[in-house]
């Protein structure tokens, strides 16, 4: 399977996607969460090397606020605060270029995305198409779990 890391298309195909991954979601619901996750998580393993987030740092560009203050004002210069509470996504304050500079020291949220290793993938799905658009890896690993199971051969019966 060809790694797709160029965001222009990852956005084009996100969007061109939106009524097949909703499917897609019901299908997934429908199997066997464990199986499920052990798919995800292998796949994760295989194609998270492939992958270098240092060309990419969209997920820093496109950061999902959490509404406390608290939480906020790791991401966001403390005047930024109200303008983008309520936001759909923002960029965070230590991002430089593509490379995070508080790397070794960054957030829990930050050293956790794009959870890919988490459970219950299918119980999440919704989620992780909000990240399916912005993240090579969500995008890739969603898009080679349809192929693992035959999705295009399934919706077509």
């Amino acid at each position: 399977m060809k790694i797709e890391t160029n965001l222009s298309n990852i956005h084009q195909i996100a969007q061109q996607n939106k009524d097949i991954n909703y499917a897609f979601r019901t299908f997934l619901q429908e199997q066997d969460s464990d199986w499920v996750d052990t798919i995800v998580h292998r796949l994760n393993d295989e194609i998270t090397p492939k992958i270098n987030c240092l060309e990419c740092g969209n997920c820093c560009r496109n950061l999902r606020p959490v509404a406390s203050e608290k939480e906020l004002i790791k991401y966001v210069h403390p005047a930024e605060i109200e303008k983008v509470k309520y936001a759909m996504a923002i960029q965070c304050k230590h991002l430089q270029g593509n490379a995070c500079m508080i790397y070794e020291e960054r957030h829990e949220e930050c050293r956790l995305f794009p959870y890919m290793d988490r459970d219950a993938f299918a119980s999440r799905f919704s989620g992780v198409l909000q990240n399916y658009e912005i993240c090579p890896i969500v995008f890739n690993v969603v898009e080679a779990l349809k192929v693992e199971l035959a999705w295009e051969k399934k919706q077509a019966v």
